[in-house]
């Protein structure tokens, strides 16, 4: 009775780490994404750099594996989607949807959401990045006046309808400024 006993305990507790490892999904394609689909490839253990490309580290079934950034459109961790940016294929958080996408570093998100913590510093990327929409190209959300080259600018200037956030952002890489005015910039479209 005593090891029918443990044989169940063991069983449930084996069921329940396989459950919590299914936490990363990784989409090869944003229409992968937007149909539900993707592959479930195990537990986020951290991000690290292997030969100047970021890696993915995961737990599956006790052991561990990577994928690399750069392979994949993007991937979501406990219900949250972060894309891989083109330049550098950095992770980084979508936070709004609206008539842009508003994302923040996925480094720090990461990192916060796996250690359930609220604050977190990094050091690669930058705050905040934005995209026309979810399949669009992702930019840092620094808009210094005169730059012509980067690929913000180039945003800027594919999408000039939005002159009014890109002002209000600026070339000021700071967090809550950009925030709020992301926020202004969507209220005031709904009010139109």
């Amino acid at each position: 009775m005593q090891r029918l006993t443990k044989a169940i305990l063991l069983l449930l507790i084996t069921s329940f780490v396989g459950v919590a490892e299914a936490q990363l999904t990784i989409y090869h394609t944003p229409a992968q994404y937007q149909a539900g689909g993707g592959e479930d490839v195990g537990d986020f253990v951290d991000i690290v750099p292997v030969m100047g490309q970021y890696n993915l580290s995961l737990l599956r079934d006790g052991e561990k594996h990577r994928v690399r950034c750069k392979d994949i459109w993007g991937f979501s961790y406990k219900g949250v989607l972060f894309r891989i940016t083109e330049e550098g294929h950095l992770p980084v958080r979508l936070m709004t949807k609206g008539a842009l996408c508003y994302y923040e570093n996925g480094f720090a998100h990461l990192v916060m959401q796996r250690d359930g913590t609220e604050l977190e510093s990094f050091d690669v990327g930058n705050r905040s990045y934005l995209s026309r929409h979810l399949e669009g190209e992702v930019v840092p959300a620094v808009f210094k006046e005169g730059d012509t080259r980067s690929s913000s600018a180039r945003f800027r200037q594919a999408h000039q309808q939005f002159e009014p956030l890109f002002q209000c952002i600026g070339d000021r890489d700071d967090l809550e400024h950009t925030r709020q005015c992301v926020v202004d910039f969507e209220v005031a479209l709904e009010g139109r």
